[in-house]
């Protein structure tokens, strides 16, 4: 092929002049470099942290390229620092003012490879404060260092990890002491055999890499992997060579040749690395490598080096005799595990006695080593909370993982925490109130281990997921407040009905669905059927129930004036009545105030029995009291229309101007009180589970007054003696006499007198005089730390400690032993009482708008009891297996006609 347009040069041009090929190598050199360097940087990211800027530029001094941090992170604030400073990166950073916990993301990165990470601060009095914060760093759940920096000045932190997954995640937290940022990050990969001793359940952090015998810092492109070797020179006699350092096949440390072929040395007859302090914490190891190589030809007839290495201050020879590698790196490592021990360390290097050159050091590098083992939550969990977080568009400060560190949790979650397990299950998701709207995303359904699920108060639409009842643990479910319609899925219906599954909802949502579609026509004629036999059924009661009133009249027991029933609908859709009794009934019903079992704020309670023998407990107003006919009246009709398995049931009533009386069901096992303190049943205690089970029940039946009613109910006087227990040891609320109740549409607090009970009072209610339903929280949030420490409000010192101001000492110190009640013997979940602590300290903060609600405080016991029941299910595995063998044998031998029964 010919190209006729061309023809080979003949001498008709002249050549190059010498300047232009000068000029031309020049730019040829600064390109290939560039080139070069580019290519040599495959792997490595390097962001810019708070540049606005979404394109990338090449720093002057290193000639590596850094981008803006905006696609690896999206919370946070960006500012410029004042200081000003030589190097780019540092000239802008990202704040994080907000949340507790963000996180960059770094990636692409290979699961199992090494990698070097380095995180850069400069404070630069950026925010005006002239104070710099102090602050943590993790590398995704586990514990990286903490940040302590001067105004002016940069300063790095450095990581050695193996990456757990695709990705690495770094996270500035905040710990009080001011608000936390960051002003580069980078990403370096390591060969996969250099410093073994980084693997998946530890990391090396480092604290120093010196390069003795150069004044400057070296980095990249000189170090390949771009470690910084801070140069020390000065006071030492330095040693140099031209001459290449090589390393042999496979080297772990992998030291540039720029390093080695510099060293110090001199005259004195040894060396002392002066130790460091305070370089880890208890459990860290420290890992030192010292890098030799020989740079002086020795004339082996009467030139010699050889060295004693020793530790402690010179009393430790770990190294004896060693005579360095000439123009070969050599590296002599010590680990040492006694950090917890002593925080001191030292180094010496002496010549021996036959030596006759002094000691040599060309480098010298120093790490932590740091645990890298918190749990961490189970990826598919992990995976589902991503999805939902996504489908819902929440906008949380949701950072790295669901579950840990422990005191990171994500809000509005709850865990597993297992001493034997590596893996953490998610069995709590709580998004009420968190304006939510869409439908209720699939991907919860992927949450195997989810036992609690509060999604109220939102604005979701749609049909309830059918993969809900598919949850083997879920065991509540609240969806009020929101616009969910259809019907509820069958499976869902078949756990309601079995009693394993707690379903609060709104009226929109239909009844459960027919699962057996193909026998609809079969169910119209038996649906039929059975409204005619029912209809039947209530003609023939309401007869005989007419007979029953008028011979009750003519037997002058009750007559037309003082005979009537308050009827209302209880929560199982029941109707409720209340008798009204005459004075002369109340009378014979306590065989004329013979026994008194108590004393209340309306009067004296006295043991009463029915005709049919029913143990009552008959309360009748003090003419002391300050409740007045008028507030009888009104309580009657609260009380009228209020029934839950865990408020005490009203029976009765008498309305005598002289002799006002309720008659309540008789609750056999007295109050919480009696038996918090010990004085009654022959030393019998609550044990842990029962002390959780009535806090929760406790709590169902005040949400229950609060939620449950309309309008809601406030009732102003909570305490422990005011919780009582039946024969099973079920807690029902009682004395909501004192109740007011207030409409949600036109009032949202009460204005009272004096009312409650000090200790248990609600601190705002003396500067404000007021009680809502918040107040109500505050003293339950005092009856759950009685529960659970078995104190009264205030201790019984000279200074009468609050039980809110004694706990939380206790807390400080972590001292959870201490809180919970000595006469348990330690027989309690250690876990499950630190949660509880948290429930009772967030109802009971001094003011209510930091109050957790009733519901919340129910969905977190609930939690509570649930783990509980988990906790208690090995212990009875053989108990239960007998249980069923009786059982079995039992129905082996039983008749059917006793079974039919």
């Amino acid at each position: 092929m010919s190209f006729p347009h061309f023809k080979p040069w003949k001498g008709c041009l002249q050549p190059p002049s010498p300047l232009f090929l000068f000029l031309f190598f020049c730019v040829f050199s600064s390109f290939a470099t560039r080139v070069v360097q580019a290519q040599t940087q495959k792997g490595f990211i390097s962001v810019d942290c708070g540049f606005a800027d979404g394109s990338e530029y090449q720093d002057d001094e290193t000639g590596v390229t850094y981008i803006g941090d905006s696609q690896f992170i999206d919370t946070g604030e960006n500012h410029i620092v004042p200081v000003n400073s030589s190097s780019r990166p540092y000239r802008t950073l990202r704040s994080f003012p907000n949340g507790t916990r963000n996180c960059y993301t770094l990636s692409p990165v290979q699961s199992g490879d090494r990698y070097l990470i380095r995180a850069g601060f400069l404070y630069g009095n950026y925010d005006g404060r002239g104070s710099p914060p102090i602050f943590d760093l993790h590398i995704g759940v586990n514990f990286w260092t903490t940040v302590e920096l001067e105004s002016d000045s940069p300063s790095t932190s450095e990581i050695i990890i193996v990456a757990p997954a695709d990705l690495i995640r770094v996270c500035p937290v905040n710990t009080g002491k001011g608000t936390p940022f960051i002003s580069t990050l980078e990403l370096r990969p390591l060969l996969h055999f250099m410093y073994p001793l980084a693997n998946a359940s530890q990391s090396l952090v480092n604290r120093l890499r010196w390069n003795y015998g150069m004044a400057n810092r070296l980095r990249f492109p000189d170090d390949p992997y771009d470690r910084f070797w801070d140069g020390v020179a000065t006071n030492f006699f330095t040693l140099n060579t031209s001459n290449e350092v090589v390393a042999t096949e496979g080297d772990a440390f992998q030291v540039p040749s720029p390093v080695l072929r510099s060293a110090i040395s001199e005259s004195r007859t040894k060396f002392h690395l002066d130790s460091w302090q305070d370089i880890g914490t208890v459990g860290d190891k420290i890992f030192i490598v010292m890098h030799f190589a020989e740079l002086q030809k020795l004339n082996t007839a009467n030139e010699s080096r050889r060295l004693n290495i020793y530790v402690v201050d010179g009393t430790v020879l770990l190294f004896p005799d060693y005579r360095p590698p000439y123009l070969r790196v050599d590296h002599k490592e010590i680990v040492d595990d006694q950090l917890s021990i002593s925080r001191v360390y030292n180094i010496s290097i002496r010549p021996t006695s036959s030596s006759t050159l002094s000691y040599i050091i060309n480098a010298l590098e120093s790490f932590v080593v740091r645990k890298m083992n918190e749990s961490q939550t189970d990826g598919r969990d992990v995976a589902a909370i991503d999805e939902i977080k996504r489908v819902l568009r929440l906008v949380r400060n949701w950072e790295v993982d669901p579950c840990s560190p422990r005191e990171y949790i994500w809000d509005g979650v709850n865990c597993t925490y297992s001493e034997d397990s590596r893996s953490l299950r998610i069995t709590s998701l709580n998004l009420s109130s968190s304006g939510l709207d869409g439908q209720i995303p699939s991907s919860i359904g992927n949450l195997t281990a989810l036992t609690t699920l509060d999604f109220s108060d939102n604005n979701l639409t749609g049909p309830v997921p059918d993969i809900l009842g598919e949850l083997p643990s879920l065991r509540f479910i609240n969806l009020s407040g929101n616009k969910a319609i259809g019907v509820i899925p069958q499976n869902l219906c078949e756990k309601m009905s079995k009693g394993s599954l707690s379903f609060s909802m709104n009226g929109e949502l239909k009844q459960c669905k027919n699962s057996n579609t193909n026998n609809k026509k079969a169910v119209i004629p038996v649906t039929i059927t059975a409204s005619i036999i029912i209809t039947i059924l209530f003609v023939v009661s309401f007869w005989i129930i007419r007979r029953k009133l008028k011979s009750h009249s003519s037997a002058g027991v009750l007559n037309k004036n003082n005979y009537s029933r308050s009827t209302a609908m209880d929560g199982n859709g029941w109707k409720r009545e209340s008798v009204q009794y005459t004075y002369e009934e109340i009378r014979q019903i306590t065989q004329n105030f013979q026994q008194q079992i108590g004393k209340g704020g309306f009067g004296i309670v006295y043991l009463g029995h029915l005709r049919d023998g029913t143990m009552v407990a008959v309360k009748v107003l003090s003419s002391s009291s300050s409740q007045g006919s008028k507030e009888f009246e009104a309580e009657v009709q609260l009380l009228a229309r209020v029934h839950h398995k865990n408020l005490v049931c009203l029976l009765g009533y008498c309305d005598d101007v002289e002799h006002l009386s309720l008659v309540y069901e008789y609750m056999d096992n007295k109050t919480l009180r009696d038996h918090l303190s010990g004085e009654i049943y022959d030393g019998v205690l609550l044990n842990w589970n029962q002390r959780v089970n009535i806090a929760l029940q406790a709590a169902q039946g005040l949400d229950y007054l609060h939620n449950g009613c309309r309008p809601p109910i406030v009732h102003r006087d909570i305490k422990s003696s005011n919780i009582l227990l039946n024969c099973e040891l079920v807690a029902k609320i009682a004395d909501f006499g004192l109740s007011r109740a207030f409409n949600n549409d036109s009032a949202t607090h009460i204005t009272t007198g004096l009312a409650g009970t000090p200790g248990y009072l609600d601190p705002e209610y003396y500067q404000e005089n007021r009680l809502n339903e918040k107040s109500d929280v505050y003293s339950f949030g005092i009856v759950l730390l009685e529960i659970i420490t078995g104190q009264l409000p205030y201790q019984k010192s000279i200074e009468r400690t609050h039980i809110v101001r004694w706990v939380h000492s206790k807390v400080e110190r972590g001292d959870i032993m201490s809180i919970i009640d000595p006469k348990l013997q330690g027989e309690f979940n250690i876990n499950m009482a630190w949660k509880i602590v948290e429930i009772a300290m967030s109802c009971a903060t001094t003011t209510s708008e930091e109050r957790i609600t009733m519901s919340n405080a129910v969905t977190q016991l609930m939690e509570c009891v649930e783990v509980n029941e988990s906790h208690s299910v090995l212990g009875s595995v053989n108990s239960s297996m007998q249980r069923m063998n009786d059982t079995l044998h039992s129905i082996s031998t039983t008749p059917l006609t006793s079974l039919a029964r």
